[in-house]
């Protein structure tokens, strides 16, 4: 604390005077006139800068230190203070909330936070305390709370998070990891946007930074291989562009050629317009590619070695790639509105035309972080009075005035504007873009053409590793195994099957990212890539050449995997117990479950386990076919669309399985699909549910294609069998609130157990290698203990014996 303190008062990085800054600390320090940290002081703090800050003032709040849960439950957070104490943290620590309260008058649209802090160092006397929750919008006390993952009605506002705040930070050198390289960030190492250092360190460029800076020193300084892959955060601003600090090493460049620049205005060399924009290009790297290549002409024509003649000729024609034709703006434009049409008849709730245009242009401004221009901002005014051509027009004079620029080409404008409009809405509500439909359809429908194979980014040699083949994929069947390193991808074609121009491409991953990756090693059925693997225990890199071709995910998945590879279905073979996880809700998972069951029934199953838990849902018709296997007929869910009639769904299929007890498993990672179906077996007495209450996602997304993407609309909600309300948005949200699935039996699991049981769930799938002559590698994990699963054949044992007396 006392290192960035030093740095944000230093005249050479900001300079923040005595009176704009407050140092709070355990232990006094006279030399920075340091305040004790006490709470007291920490809310004056926190209230001084809400009160006192105006919105272009730049606002810095950093936290190194330690927080806890609140109440023994867990469920509230709280911030310890020098006066604070575990057993009175109620009094004497500062909640969350009154963080937030202290700086819900924020008027800074230039407000970021460094927080390092672990809510679970707390030992001794918190024994048998629940665990502090992050819940599902995490540090809204310095964030704001729209109601949005991004915060987009205080976008000025970002969030460096050192962990996830719930894991001890690592020491490096001299600081802490975090600090250490935020610290070299913001003293100039981050100035990296553009062709060279502008001597301004700015959000994005620290963003940037630490994503590359931190994962290398967790693995220098981390001690366990869970240190070595610790993750940091950043929320709330990764599009921020506002300055944070100066660097001492490009300022004195960017000042000789500001003050070359005043003299040629002083001598009347140049006009005055060209001064102010010269001005502006040189204070600053600009981020568009045209407005870089005029910086460079002002350099040019400041240091002399170019005419005014020539730099007005090239700045003209700059200026002339810069035009957008009308009407390439009036296409954009005449999207944007029939997408609103499109809002305005089917969307669940009534929304205005006008305020939806008006959220678009004010969103891309900010955005882009660019002033709306006065004209604009005069007609948004009046934006909800306007009728479609009017809006259109308004949307095509917008799209001009922002001109040909690369970070709105290729369609970037509709797919920003779109996102963001409807991003308003509620969370559920969105545009796929055309490049993200590819994987969104992916993990609907399961299936996709490629080598069939999970990968990561190894923290360690930042290369590729394999997490698993596929079962039954191309790269299964080549022998592609976990754990081995991707070192090459080496193509003769594109992803389309197209000759590449140069004949042949062999790109190292080490640093590549992992969307690059996937974009390179993916592609059409038929075509071949090769990857140069390194395998542990063979010396030297082999090529693997794979046929790409359809890939089938599995959706339906047992309790543990035979020795070839398939499921094992039952888990309990002494009782009969069978067991089903089904990780999402696609084309083929109805399917591949009858076909699971149907087995199952075989063998004379007498108890059964669907496991839901972490299943986010998918598609409506697969959980309707799900639910209907297991009851008689009767009511499955009920769709309530706005201004339509009501949508009821019964069963219907024969021969219903109904003749055995079953356990429905949920958690808070249950939604939509998996809401319906364990809904469904609760209402209808047949299935006992036994986990967390489920997510609360009761809404129904209709997904409609849209100029090469896909717009996911919210047009009804959902209902239990019931008539019960399963979304938890129809409410304040609150426990006592009616919504989602409530378990008949409830077993809580505190945060560290969530994480094992996910990863456990993700190590089951990993299908191992197999060698000959190398034993498979040994457990070093401890036993992982599922009690929620424990419970449900336990439950089943015991319903099993009372069926048999």
């Amino acid at each position: 604390v006392k290192a960035l303190y030093d740095l944000f008062t230093d005249k050479q990085y900001l300079g923040v005077g005595d009176k704009n800054v407050r140092l709070l600390l355990g232990s006094e320090d006279k030399k920075r006139n340091s305040q004790p940290a006490t709470r007291e002081n920490i809310l004056k703090a926190l209230t001084w800068v809400s009160t006192e800050s105006k919105p272009n003032d730049l606002v810095v709040f950093a936290f190194v230190g330690e927080g806890g849960p609140l109440g023994d439950s867990g469920d509230r957070r709280c911030y310890f203070a020098s006066d604070s104490t575990f057993k009175g943290r109620d009094k004497d620590a500062l909640a969350a909330t009154e963080v937030g309260d202290a700086l819900k008058n924020l008027k800074s649209e230039r407000f970021c936070v460094f927080l390092d802090v672990n809510f679970k160092g707390y030992t001794g006397e918190a024994a048998g305390v629940g665990e502090p929750t992050l819940g599902a919008s995490p540090y809204k006390e310095f964030l704001g709370d729209d109601g949005t993952d991004e915060h987009l009605a205080h976008a000025g506002r970002v969030l460096f998070l050192a962990t996830n705040g719930l894991s001890a930070p690592i020491d490096g050198k001299d600081h802490g990891i975090f600090t250490q390289a935020v610290l070299a960030g913001l003293k100039g190492e981050a100035d990296k946007d553009g062709y060279e250092p502008d001597g301004l360190v700015t959000v994005d460029e620290l963003t940037e930074y630490l994503d590359k800076k931190l994962p290398r020193l967790a693995v220098e300084f981390g001690a366990t291989k869970d240190d070595k892959k610790q993750l940091h955060f950043v929320l709330g601003g990764r599009a921020t562009h506002y300055v944070l600090t100066n660097n001492p090493a490009a300022v004195v460049k960017a000042k000789d050629h500001l003050d070359k620049l005043e003299k040629l205005v002083q001598d009347k060399k140049i006009s005055a317009a060209f001064a102010e924009e010269g001005k502006t290009l040189l204070e600053r790297m600009p981020r568009l590619e045209s407005q870089r290549k005029l910086r460079k002409e002002y350099q040019a024509l400041v240091d002399g070695t170019t005419t005014l003649e020539k730099f007005e000729s090239a700045r003209d024609a700059i200026a002339t790639g810069t035009k957008l034709k009308r009407s390439d703006a009036m296409d954009y434009a005449t999207k944007v509105v029939e997408v609103t049409q499109i809002i305005k008849n089917n969307y669940v709730k009534e929304v205005n035309q006008g305020e939806m245009v008006g959220w678009a242009i004010t969103d891309v401004y900010r955005r882009l972080d660019e002033k709306i221009p006065e004209d604009i901002a005069d007609r948004l005014g009046g934006v909800k009075k306007l009728r479609e051509g009017d809006l259109a027009v308004l949307l095509g004079d917008v799209r001009q005035k922002l001109g040909a620029r690369e970070d709105l080409e290729k369609h970037k404008d509709v797919d920003m504007s779109l996102a963001l409009m409807l991003h308003h809405l509620d969370p559920y509500t969105t545009y796929i873009d055309p490049e993200s439909k590819k994987k969104f359809d992916q993990e609907i429908k399961a299936h996709f053409n490629g080598i069939g194979v999970q990968i990561s980014q190894d923290p360690i040699t930042d290369q590729l590793v394999v997490i698993t083949p596929i079962k039954g994929s191309p790269a299964y069947k080549k022998d592609l195994w976990a754990g081995d390193v991707i070192t090459k991808v080496i193509r003769e074609v594109d992803s389309d099957g197209k000759p590449l121009a140069g004949g042949r491409e062999e790109v190292p991953t080490k640093g590549m990212k992992l969307n690059d990756a996937v974009k390179k090693i993916m592609g059409k059925a038929g075509t071949n890539v090769q990857l140069e693997v390194q395998r542990e225990g063979v010396e030297k890199p082999f090529i693997v050449e794979i046929t790409r071709g359809p890939v089938e995910v599995e959706t339906v998945l047992g309790a543990k995997r035979r020795a070839n590879d398939e499921w094992d279905y039952m888990i309990d073979s002494k009782n009969k117990i069978g067991y089903i996880r089904l990780t999402v809700f696609a084309d083929n998972s109805a399917r591949d479950l009858y076909g699971v069951m149907d087995d199952l029934t075989k063998q004379g199953i007498k108890g059964f386990v669907l496991d839901l838990r972490f299943n986010p849902g998918g598609l409506l018709d697969s959980a309707v076919d799900i639910s209907d296997l297991f009851i008689d007929d009767g009511r499955i869910v009920s769709i309530r669309p706005r201004n339509k009639p009501v949508v009821k769904i019964d069963g219907k299929r024969a021969g219903s399985l109904t003749n055995f007890p079953m356990v429905c498993m949920v958690n808070s990672g249950s939604a939509s699909g998996s809401e319906i179906v364990s809904a469904c077996l609760q209402d209808h007495g047949r299935a006992y549910i036994i986990g967390e209450r489920s997510y609360g996602k009761g809404s129904v997304q209709s997904i409609q294609g849209f100029d090469g993407g896909s717009l996911k609309l919210t047009t009804a909600t959902f209902w239990r069998p019931s008539d019960k309300n399963l979304n938890k948005l129809s409410t304040s949200g609150k426990d006592e609130d009616e919504w989602g699935v409530t378990p008949d039996k409830e077993i809580k699991l505190n945060r560290k157990e969530r994480d094992d049981l996910a990863e456990h769930q993700r190590d089951i799938e990993i299908i191992h290698r197999k060698d000959k002559d190398r034993p498979m590698p040994k457990e070093t994990k401890p036993e992982f203990k599922d009690r929620q699963l424990d419970m449900a054949v336990e439950y089943l044992r015991g319903q099993m014996k009372v069926v048999d007396k």
